[in-house]
């Protein structure tokens, strides 16, 4: 049986560990609402511009650029955003579980894929399970991921446009709000129309293109591309912040917890200490 002193410094370790966990808790959700307000304001120019390609590419067929041209099996990468932190609930390995079950699956007809790691976590999560990566980057800042992202993906889109490779897709966890991150494998390349079509011709707006819908395409598309991904990266670290101010969260409570029960424990252990010296001051006393 745990003698008082043994409670004593339990409780004062559980204290200690309840005024980090309330602290992480103050962090991340300080540092959530700055990163929620980022992403929500990259969402309108997202759908803006994939409006705009949509009305561009909409007469001229998929030939017409070949980042949007369409090209079956072969090579496949993946972009894997994930965080170089934990204590961050299952947010990345509920993502990293889902791109596992998407790498191997025969309906997608990849002869090969290969994954460019952006976070600790995916990198140290598909070493582990022999999962193929060919470029991996890890502890670096949040503002230097934007820049690494972007110029990884400037380098990606002239390695499609020749070739190499016939597919690329961006795996994220999508902020929905600040209990719900969704794991998400998105598409990139080659860039697909809206889901819907009528919404995205619902203006009906006929455009004259200057000096023509080719040449503004090749400016664009890039764009468009490095935008999905700046996106997506958005997207990851408001989630971060978010699942860590959850976890951090239930993790003072369930500390809150620990220690009422201690508590009750710690008065019982001491009652029957008092109950048991009495008991032999009695005893002695009618000893004599």
């Amino acid at each position: 049986m745990a003698t008082l002193k043994d409670i004593k410094l339990r409780m004062v370790s559980i204290e200690n560990t309840q005024q980090i966990t309330k602290a992480m808790k103050m962090v991340a959700a300080s540092k959530m609402r700055k990163a929620e307000e980022n992403a929500s304001q990259s969402k309108p120019y997202a759908d803006k511009l994939k409006s705009i390609i949509s009305n561009l590419s909409g007469g001229q067929g998929d030939a017409s650029h070949p980042l949007l041209t369409h090209r079956d099996g072969g090579k496949a990468l993946v972009l894997l955003i994930t965080t170089d932190r934990g204590l961050c609930g299952g947010l990345n390995t509920n993502l990293c579980k889902q791109l596992q079950n998407f790498v191997p699956n025969d309906s997608n007809n990849f002869d090969l894929v290969e994954l460019i790691t952006f976070g600790k976590k995916g990198t140290e999560f598909f070493t582990n399970r022999g999962g193929s990566i060919s470029e991996s980057f890890r502890d670096r800042k949040e503002s230097e991921y934007a820049g690494i992202l972007g110029n990884t993906v400037q380098e990606l889109i002239q390695k499609y446009i020749a070739g190499e490779f016939n597919h690329l897709f961006v795996a994220y966890n999508r902020f929905k709000n600040v209990i719900s991150q969704i794991p998400t494998i998105q598409q990139v390349l080659p860039i697909e129309p809206p889901e819907n079509e009528e919404d995205a011709t619902s203006e009906g707006t006929e455009f004259i293109f200057e000096p023509s819908g080719e040449g503004i395409l090749d400016t664009i598309l890039p764009q468009y591309v490095e935008n999905q991904a700046f996106t997506a990266l958005l997207n990851n670290i408001a989630s971060e912040h978010a699942a860590r101010m959850t976890a951090m969260d239930a993790a003072t409570n369930n500390a809150g917890d620990m220690l009422s029960a201690l508590e009750i424990q710690y008065n019982r252990a001491r009652q029957a200490a008092i109950t048991s010296e009495l008991i032999e001051i009695i005893s002695g006393a009618e000893a004599i």
